[in-house]
């Protein structure tokens, strides 16, 4: 189907019908606008008129924003016009489009999904093409594949899945034919905007190669602060993009590596092979080159068993907000709320507003404004912990008080109570087009949820309806920062700003009501806190009266805010603002703020934090002390391995950039002498050596690390975690360094 009647538009708010007029009778390139009519529009809440620019070709509209510059306000020149056609007949990917070019109500559940991944001989993640590409490898139904130039003589049995070409241009032609015959209609990658695809480019133009996918040539074009590859009706995705950009905050991956992200998400991992080095070696060595091919085709089979898991989470985001499956895994969370609202802006016939220029931006970012309420912890250890968190607090607060930019401050003297601290009101006459917008993605998120609990686990219809729950979770949650964000088009500081003063004074209520009811508020924090009742001797009683406070609070709260029970736990250890675990009745553990989830420790530091504060979780404090005294002797007699006390950091500049050379800046330093690649974002990984010196000057990469200095990793990698957890049974410093090399009695 074609559409030629739609055509690329614009508007400008006028203030006079002379300015009507002068428009009317402006020529740009000597033509006159292909359509000028003057329309009622709405300039958040009040009315406004607007003169509406239609154009023949998406290319005029940049001058024609120039040219009717003195004539008014203008509005919605900034939107693609592929991305206006999608909004204006709201149309969304993998959604039925009708005759009359308007939204069905058919879906496509799944794509023909192909996961590829390329192996090279470049030690350098920046040297783009500069060395071959050694293999191809490809995954998807029906098909796996590795696609090399190398001799297959010392390789054994020839399996079925290894493709050998003669050399790196026709290795490139083979996998430009398999993709085209294959016709995915989704090609994921990991990291593959940044590397695999310039990579395949690079090395295809010094072959003398132009890749031809579906007709057309191998091109990129700008998304965000790089390029992406554009393979018209492939969707090339790169799976590193969504996770970096989306589902980071809610990994305790420490690195965002395949290998790790799949670990975590899916419960597989890549092949260990030593790196780019272990790559060379196995390369050069005609006996180890089968290894070499089975781990790259490992590689892209969990690309694709990853792909399996986020790629139904893409899919529902792209049908939810209406782009691309292209752009919506690109896009930032608050990119896809404001692709979202401008949908919600057409229908309501409002006025989208204009990105912000520079110097808006600059004076937006410079504000501040007063965020959560965090209660200071009762510090020690706590037993019969009923933990009851807000169900998604800012955006019901969002719902329940209707904040909007265009319900800021209405004249309407009974909606001035409708205020938080900060003095500003929201109008209660009218929805607000945000709250309205979120109360339907709530409601059906909700209708999801219900249906979740009558499907089986792990059923193809359950996958599907977690994956679009788990969507509508991730855009309601986005709102709030979306307001405040310097950048947005419909940036408001009140609203932000509203929004953190409700949920300080509603966690505020609900510890007052607690205290009020018996209960112990040992900690708050944002939208949850956590209780006890003393009085209660056994389970039974403790939840019966969680229970009911729960019940009451929830008939006191406006609609749909609602407090939840995340969970009763058996103990909790609260160390300070941030920091505390929580044991489970199963012995599942929730560390928050410790060493035990955190990078920049050495695994034994986070080892041996995670058994003190198990056996502390379980009223065993002495034996987590005996336990700390053996892994000193173990310290002291170089049995611990050197892999348990690698300390890792991440360079965020170049090591030259850095006015003080800390241990890692020096290890990254020394790793580039070494002909190392060294970039900002890196992690550099080193162990402090014996010697005299600074810590810093014997700072050596892990790599080459033979030995360990004792009392460094004693004094500063495994007293200072366990000094945080036990300085609340009376512990300190000075107790625990009194004697050899600090340490006293306690772990002696």
């Amino acid at each position: 189907m074609k559409d030629a009647e739609f055509l690329p538009y614009m508007y400008v708010i006028v203030e006079s019908s002379k300015a009507i007029e002068n428009i009317k009778n402006l020529k740009v390139g000597m033509k006159h606008a292909e359509k000028i009519e003057v329309v009622k529009k709405l300039n958040l809440n009040k009315e406004v008129d607007a003169v509406k620019i239609s154009l023949r070709h998406p290319k005029e509209v940049n001058e024609w924003r120039s040219a009717v510059k003195p004539f008014g306000e203008r509005r919605e020149y900034d939107i693609p016009f592929v991305r206006r056609y999608m909004i204006d007949h709201d149309l969304a990917p993998m959604v039925e489009v009708k005759e009359d070019f308007t939204r069905g109500k058919k879906e496509i559940e799944k794509m023909k999904v192909l996961a590829f991944d390329i192996e090279t001989l470049s030690k350098s993640p920046t040297d783009i093409g500069g060395d071959p590409i050694t293999m191809i490898s490809v995954w998807g139904e029906g098909v796996k594949k590795v696609i090399t130039w190398a001799d297959t003589g010392g390789a054994g049995n020839i399996p079925e899945w290894l493709q050998t070409e003669k050399n790196e241009a026709s290795m490139i032609k083979a996998f430009i034919r398999l993709v085209n015959e294959y016709k995915p209609e989704v090609i994921v990658g990991y990291n593959s905007d940044m590397f695999d695809w310039p990579f395949i480019a690079k090395r295809a133009e010094k072959l003398g190669i132009t890749p031809m996918f579906n007709g057309r040539a191998l091109g990129f074009v700008r998304r965000g602060r790089g390029t992406a590859p554009y393979l018209p009706g492939m969707n090339p995705t790169d799976l590193y993009i969504f996770v970096r950009n989306i589902l980071s905050p809610y990994l305790q991956a420490e690195t965002l590596d395949l290998g790790t992200v799949a670990d975590e998400l899916i419960g597989e991992t890549k092949t260990d092979i030593g790196g780019s080095d272990g790559i060379q070696e196995a390369w050069n060595d005609p006996e180890k080159r089968r290894r070499l091919f089975e781990y790259s085709l490992q590689d892209a089979k969990v690309t694709y068993n990853l792909a399996e898991k986020i790629m139904p989470m893409i899919y529902e985001l792209s049908k939810i907000v209406g782009q691309t499956i292209f752009d919506t895994s690109r896009l930032p969370s608050g990119q896809m709320v404001e692709w979202l609202l401008m949908r919600a802006a057409f229908k309501r016939n409002m006025l989208i507003p204009n990105k912000p220029k520079s110097e808006i931006f600059s004076e937006r970012y410079a504000q501040r404004y007063v965020g959560a309420f965090v209660k200071e912890p009762i510090k020690g250890l706590h037993h019969r912990i009923a933990v009851c968190d807000f169900r998604s607090l800012y955006p019901t607060i969002i719902m329940a008080h209707n904040i909007s930019p265009d319900a800021v401050g209405c004249d309407h003297k009974e909606c001035k109570k409708n205020s938080p601290e900060n003095g500003v009101h929201f109008c209660t006459k009218k929805k607000g087009f945000m709250p309205e917008l979120m109360e339907s993605i709530f409601n059906t998120r909700m209708e999801v949820k219900a249906s979740l609990k009558k499907l089986k686990k792990g059923s193809k219809e359950w996958v599907l309806a977690k994956a679009k729950s788990n969507a509508l979770k991730l855009i309601l949650n986005s709102f709030y920062g979306y307001l405040g964000f310097a950048g947005s088009r419909w940036y408001t500081l009140e609203s932000a700003q509203a929004i953190t003063a409700w949920g300080r004074k509603y966690i505020k209520e609900i510890m007052k009501v607690a205290e009020s009811e018996g209960f112990t508020v040992i900690y708050g924090d944002t939208d949850s806190v956590m209780l006890n009742y003393p009085e209660s001797h056994s389970d039974a009683d403790f939840e019966d009266r969680v229970g009911d406070f729960m019940k009451r609070v929830n008939d006191s709260l406006p609609k749909p805010i609602q407090l939840d029970l995340e969970g009763i736990f058996k103990t909790g250890l609260f160390v300070t603002k941030k920091r505390y675990a929580l044991m489970g009745k199963d012995g599942s553990l929730i560390v928050k703020g410790l060493e035990r989830v955190r990078r920049d420790w050495s695994p034994l530091a986070r080892k041996v934090q995670d058994r003190v504060l198990r056996l502390i979780l379980s009223d065993r404090v002495e034996d987590a002390k005996t336990f700390v005294k053996e892994k000193v002797k173990e310290l002291r007699a170089g049995k611990i391995p050197i892999e348990d006390l690698i300390i890792t950091t991440q360079l965020t500049k170049m090591p030259e950039d850095y006015a003080t050379i800390a241990p890692h800046v020096k290890v990254a330093r020394d790793m580039r002498k070494a002909g190392e690649p060294v970039l900002p974002g890196m992690l550099i990984k080193y162990v402090v050596a014996p010697g005299s010196g600074t810590i810093s000057s014997r700072a050596v990469w892990a790599k080459e690390a033979k030995e360990y200095d004792v009392e460094y990793y004693i004094n500063n990698q495994l007293i200072p975690p366990i000094l945080r957890l036990m300085e609340v049974f009376g512990e300190s410093e000075r107790s625990l360094k009194a004697k050899q090399a600090g340490l006293d009695g306690f772990f002696k």
